[in-house]
């Protein structure tokens, strides 16, 4: 079936990167659109796609607005992160000569080191055409493809002018022009030739953000030039180095996504690469990596290793007709069969990825009899998607992974008040376009967008690397079921919502009862954009919209312009301006805008070129109404909904978010500098140096969503002495912090007990000079309510708990505090005290256990420290109604 129309917040990953050279200018996998984008796409077959890391949907691109229609209030919006220092300085348009890139030889050598990285980036569109035009020439790629590899044969991990990276964007920009417009066998050969020098560099595996910055670059290059296919020995490297300290530096997670992904994938489209590379060494590599490292890979900041390896290797089952394939065909059926039966499909499942994407390839590759699984999506739509309501209006129902009855009806009632303001407003008399046979359409709401992306294209066949995706299908062909997929939008818990849903809402109605045919005759047609966009835009807005007020206040555009939208202009252009242009049509051309309506109804979309919109842009008709209208334009009749059901706030598994390092840990034994400023929870890293005076400046940020967690921050190891200050969403100063530890040495701890999401800031101050302490900040997971866990001076505690279970406290001692002790009685049972300083006890570590019978147990404390102390109760039996307090005098 043609799908008329696919309307999503991010380019679809059918056109993924193993069909087009990538359509963004940013570092990272080339993944074609950006979260707060709609695109439109025609194609009808699932196109399998690689998994990302999240934060990648975050930070695509820098060319592109991060506005949200305020109709959907917010989704995955980046943090207000500070900037590495090495690019805090080039970040203005107005420090790059575009033109100086028209030239050749060394001449454009010396531009592309002396401008920035960004002023490159301007080859990806911002430039002008004549700039790409003189200076995308087939002797300027072998010039910079020669240099390129000159510098990968000297490269020695580092660029720290980033001319390398400048080299790569530059190959990069070069390609994407005209979608490989100019690729040839000659550029092909010299890129490949730079990027064989690059991997055979010693340096090529340097566990560093630095290098893997330069080879994520290089990667995404394969891509690009067509040349993927002859790096598989790439993959099998990785697959026996890497590992969790690999990607828990900035930049590799991305690395071994691209190759993990990226190389298998265009191996499998050609045949002498299948009899090369298929075998049963690679197919035992990837299953082994698997499951040798589903400890760390099943965790949600790298489960999307799951994804592209689980997918890769079934899809080897792609070669299952070469003549080869007999030879390896019980090593991948068993490997295949281990995944199916190791891992499961549901949320909780261990695996899930793994699973979910071996189920796909295996469908995909018609092979799913043989594994008894073709029954097996039928079956996990049902687990999912059970909570289902069919809306009174009888023109929707919706299948839902985790709505109540409440959120199901309000939505019901919320697109039934928006359906029926689209035909008063649009006169449709509720009548059909012919042929349109879509009566209903089906709306599948996931719980978040990760969900979305987990689940969307295994049961649905859907492209996920977007917020949401609209599907019309055919609607001349009866029972093409027209659906819309979205998810909840986490950001408004706990007020519930769905994100997108009355904008996409607006597509179905429209494509239903105004714009007739499919995605080809549509937008086909050529200058449609403006209105598909626009309508969304203003019905399901109306007059409410400040974005559109600001923009129409800086009367950037004429209308014309903005008739000649296409997909791509950027965010601004796309909603705000369309919606503009669409609202002015209808309040001030109005008898125009109903005869383009009825143009549409009947599919005469030649006549509204011919007719209408090209002689509106041609004669600029509107352009000086429009301008005088836009001074007059408000945002107005805004309301808030305060019919919406509430939505739990759903708690994070501090386990899922961060490492498994404990403090005590020694990162500089380990050979782990810091990089950059930024903490990962749970990882320790090394301050090598830090002299009299001065300080480590660093930040962790804390998603919302934690539930009941403590922060901790150790500072060991090494000599000298430094402390340790704490702010949440600010920088500390010697005056001005929330916690701080001021011990004698490097041995300090801070326990920030009920820790804010967003940034906490964290110094690091050299009372005197010291060198190679390890810092860690973790998550602690607390099981009652944070401020029961916290103890006070001389107040007491009543705590039960059942045997060899552990209870937890902690309390503040100040640094003249001159006596302390703790103290357990009363109760029933027996409960065991354990205290030590600085972090939790164990019962293998601890600096007080008096390990009596009873609850009669006491510890006293002589060499007394300023900080927190840690207390936990085990029960060496049941135990209830015990006392615990603890005591300090200064």
């Amino acid at each position: 079936m043609p799908i008329k129309k696919t309307l999503s917040l991010m380019l679809m990953a059918s056109l993924s990167p193993s069909v087009l050279a990538d359509s963004s200018p940013a570092i990272g996998i080339a993944t074609p659109v950006h979260s707060d984008e709609v695109a439109h796409s025609k194609h009808k077959s699932f196109i399998p796609s690689p998994a990302l890391p999240a934060k990648h949907y975050q930070t695509l691109a820098p060319a592109v607005a991060k506005d949200k229609h305020k109709h959907a209030l917010s989704s995955k919006s980046s943090h207000n992160k500070p900037l590495p220092a090495n690019t805090q300085a080039a970040m203005a348009d107005s420090s790059c000569n575009d033109n100086a890139f028209i030239t050749s030889g060394n001449n454009l050598l010396t531009q592309i080191k002396e401008q920035s990285f960004d002023c490159v980036g301007r080859l990806f569109g911002d430039a002008s055409q004549t700039v790409r035009q003189g200076t995308f020439t087939q002797a300027n790629i072998i010039t910079v493809a020669n240099e390129a590899k000159a510098k990968s044969i000297s490269y020695n991990g580092t660029d720290s002018d980033d001319y390398f990276k400048s080299l790569q964007y530059w190959i990069r920009a070069f390609y994407y022009y005209g979608n490989r417009e100019l690729l040839n066998p000659a550029n092909q050969a010299a890129t490949k030739a730079a990027m064989d020098a690059l991997f055979a560099n010693s340096h090529m595996y340097d566990k560093t953000s630095e290098n893997a910055d330069v080879i994520e670059l290089a990667m995404v290059n394969l891509n690009n030039a067509s040349i993927r296919e002859h790096y598989m020995p790439v993959v099998h490297q990785l697959l026996e180095r890497y590992d969790a300290s690999y990607d828990s530096v900035q930049g590799w997670g991305n690395v071994f996504a691209e190759a993990s992904w990226g190389i298998p994938n265009a191996c499998a489209r050609f045949a002498d690469c299948r009899t090369r590379e298929h075998t049963a060494s690679l197919i035992t590599k990837l299953g082994n990596f698997i499951h040798d490292n589903i400890g760390w890979l099943d965790k949600p900041s790298a489960d999307y290793h799951l994804h592209n390896l689980g997918y890769q290797l079934a899809n080897i089952y792609s070669g299952k007709n070469d003549s080869h394939f007999s030879g390896i065909e019980a090593t991948l059926a068993a490997e295949v069969n281990k995944i199916l039966n190791a891992f499961g499909p549901l949320k909780g499942d261990s695996g899930r990825r793994a699973y979910l994407q071996v189920l796909n390839a295996v469908d995909y590759r018609g092979k799913c009899s043989e594994h008894n699984v073709c029954d097996k999506k039928d079956e996990i739509i049902a687990s999912v998607l059970k909570d289902r309501i069919n809306c009174p209006s009888g023109t929707l129902f919706m299948w839902a992974q985790n709505m109540n009855q409440a959120q199901l009806e309000w939505a019901c009632n919320s697109l039934k008040s928006h359906e029926d303001h689209f035909h008063t407003t649009l006169r449709t008399n509720r009548t059909p376009v012919t042929p349109d046979d879509n009566e209903s359409l089906r709306m599948v709401v996931f719980n978040d967008s990760t969900e979305w992306r987990i689940y969307g294209g295994v049961l649905f066949g859907a492209s996920t690397d977007n917020g949401g995706l609209y599907l019309e299908g055919d609607p001349s062909t009866a029972g093409d079921q027209a659906t819309f997929f979205a998810y909840e939008e986490v950001p408004a818990r706990p007020v519930f919502d769905i994100w997108n849903l009355r904008h996409e809402y607006m597509h179905y109605l429209d494509g239903r009862f105004i714009t007739q045919g499919d995605f080809r005759d549509v937008n086909g047609a050529g200058r449609t954009v403006w209105y598909g966009e626009g309508i969304a835009e203003y019905i399901s807005r109306r007059n409410c919209n400040d974005e559109a007020a600001s923009a129409a206040s800086a009367g950037s555009y004429d209308l014309s312009t903005i008739f000649t939208n296409e997909y791509g202009v950027g965010q601004s252009r796309i909603y705000a301006w369309e919606y503009l242009a669409t609202r002015y049509m209808f309040e001030r051309q109005n008898a125009t805008f109903f005869n383009m309506l009825e143009k549409f109804k009947q599919g005469d979309y030649a006549s509204y070129r011919t007719d209408m919109v090209d002689n509106w842009v041609s004669s600029k008709t509107f352009d000086n109404d429009f301008s005088n209208w836009l001074t007059s334009v408000t945002s107005s009749g805004c309301t808030v909904d305060n019919t919406r059901p509430t939505s739990p706030v759903e708690p994070i598994n501090v386990d899922d978010i961060q490492g498994d390092e404990q403090p005590g840990i020694n990162a500089c034994a380990l050979g782990r500098p810091r990089e950059g400023r930024d903490i990962k929870a749970g990882e320790a890293l090394c301050l090598e140096n830090v002299s009299n005076n001065n300080q480590a400046q660093l930040a962790i940020y804390v998603p919302a969503g934690l539930v009941n967690v403590s922060l901790e921050i150790t500072l060991r190891h090494g000599s000298g002495n430094g402390n340790l200050l704490h702010r949440w969403d600010a920088r500390p100063s010697g005056t001005s912090y929330d916690h701080i530890s001021e011990g004698a040495d490097n041995h300090e701890t801070i326990l920030v007990p009920e820790v804010k999401a967003g940034w906490n800031y964290i110094h690091v101050r050299a009372d005197s000079a010291f060198s190679d302490a390890t810092l860690l900040a973790r998550y602690i997971q607390n099981d009652g309510p944070v401020g029961d866990n916290a103890l006070k001076n001389g107040v007491s505690k009543t705590v039960s708990g059942k045997q060899n279970e552990e209870v937890h406290f902690v309390m503040g001692v100040p640094a003249n505090a001159s006596t302390l002790s703790f103290n357990i009685s009363g109760g029933s049972g027996d409960a065991d005290l354990y205290v030590k300083y600085g972090a939790a006890p164990t019962t293998d570590d601890y600096d007080c256990r008096p390990y009596i019978g009873g609850n009669a147990e006491r510890c006293t404390i002589t060499d007394i420290q300023g900080g927190n102390y840690f207390i936990m109760l085990r029960g060496y039996n049941n135990f209830s109604d015990v006392s615990l307090v603890g005591n300090y005098s200064q």
